[in-house]
């Protein structure tokens, strides 16, 4: 479905941009593709960072937890998407008061208004604190987001209870010794209960990764438990979360 954006002035290039949410000032970077068409409704990726890291270590990659830009993710698709990087505050993602989830989804309205958007085609991705919330987006934001990859990331950011479901494929290292295993695990059974999986798993791509089976059919649920690592994205996120993404 494309965005009220798609028949209107193009408000957005390359660049940072500021809204209000909740009362204060918050920023995020844009990535726009080169051949931007106004016609064409792109899908959009919304990258967050960890603690202690800013929407500009996402946003231009050689960081020690993106390396690329976009945790990898924005030279697989090239120019074939739209991509945002938001700031977190107080260096990440508490989201107290669901603060977090109010500028999210009030970044992704003025994108929806100013780009041309493939609404059914929203996704978050995230690193640690980054991936907690993406934890927060997919358990509180179904209505506005497709799909979520969490990199070792948890509940700490908070899991609303929202009935609206997104897929979700979770990656975590099991030697991760900042945010545990066993974290990860918690938040991918909230998505197992949720979109009524069974325990049942296949193995799919070529990393070890597993979906589980049974689950709601628009909303599987993914699973990359890894034996090597730590608290860091494995050199494969990017290609499964892709290919994951690519699905809807």
């Amino acid at each position: 479905m494309s965005s009220k954006g798609c028949s209107s002035t193009t408000l957005f290039a390359n660049g940072k941009y500021t809204l209000t949410s909740d009362g204060l000032s918050r920023e995020f970077l844009v990535s726009v593709p080169a051949n931007y068409n106004p016609k064409k409704a792109y899908p959009l990726v919304v990258g967050l960072h960890w603690r202690g890291g800013q929407a500009t270590d996402v946003y231009n990659g050689n960081s020690w937890a993106s390396q690329k830009p976009f945790y990898g993710l924005k030279e697989l698709y090239g120019d074939s998407a739209i991509f945002v990087a938001p700031n977190g505050l107080d260096s990440g993602w508490a989201n107290p008061n669901n603060r977090d989830i109010h500028f999210v989804q009030a970044m992704v309205d003025q994108l929806k208004n100013g780009l041309c958007l493939d609404t059914s085609r929203i996704y978050a991705t995230g690193f640690s604190f980054g991936g907690m919330m993406s934890n927060a987006i997919g358990c509180e934001m179904g209505n506005t987001f497709r799909a979520v990859a969490p990199m070792s990331g948890s509940l700490w950011s908070g899991c609303g209870n929202s009935q609206n479901k997104v897929a979700a494929i979770l990656l975590h290292s099991k030697v991760d010794s900042v945010v545990g295993y066993q974290y990860g695990e918690e938040a991918r059974d909230k998505y197992i209960a949720k979109n009524s999986c069974t325990t049942t798993t296949r193995a799919i791509g070529t990393n070890g990764c597993v979906e589980y089976q049974g689950c709601n059919s628009k909303y599987p649920v993914a699973w990359c438990g890894y034996n090597d690592g730590g608290h860091w994205p494995p050199a494969f996120a990017a290609k499964e979360i892709k290919t994951f993404f690519d699905r809807f």
